[in-house]
């Protein structure tokens, strides 16, 4: 009975510690999203946005609805639109992560180019499908 409830702590201190492993708690963590990217594959969306730490704020997206592209995606910024700005004239590009996703879905076109992300468009496209995450940009 003591050999099982050993075995049951460490077996629980593995798990908490692998959790907490994978919690982006900084922007200059993001990178990690590539090396656990298969553990939100065919997962949805709402599970990785639980890992990230830092605060979105800013969303594009181009929805699979469009003609010009397969699968939709979302891109997620950690910077607000006015610094982004600021930062694009100068060349330099934020740190992003852009999530695939499998289905279909609608973007508000009138602010489709720049977008607070907020917990109403988390819980709206919560439960998409991830396919696919690709992390790019600067710190």
């Amino acid at each position: 009975m003591k050999k099982i409830s050993v075995i049951l702590s460490v077996l629980f201190f593995v798990l908490i510690i692998g959790c907490e492993a994978q919690q982006i708690k900084s922007v200059s963590e993001v990178n990690k999203l590539k090396v656990i990217e298969k553990t939100f594959v065919n997962k949805p969306l709402k599970d990785l946005l639980k890992e990230i730490g830092p605060e979105i704020k800013m969303a594009t997206a181009n929805p699979s609805n469009n003609s010009n592209s397969r699968l939709g995606y979302f891109t997620f910024r950690f910077i607000d639109a006015k610094r982004y700005d600021s930062l694009q004239r100068k060349d330099i590009y934020s740190k992003q992560i852009t999530v695939f996703v499998k289905e279909s879905f609608d973007w508000d076109s009138r602010s489709k180019d720049r977008k607070k992300w907020t917990n109403a468009e988390a819980e709206k496209y919560g439960n998409l499908t991830v396919v696919g995450i690709r992390v790019f940009g600067e710190e």
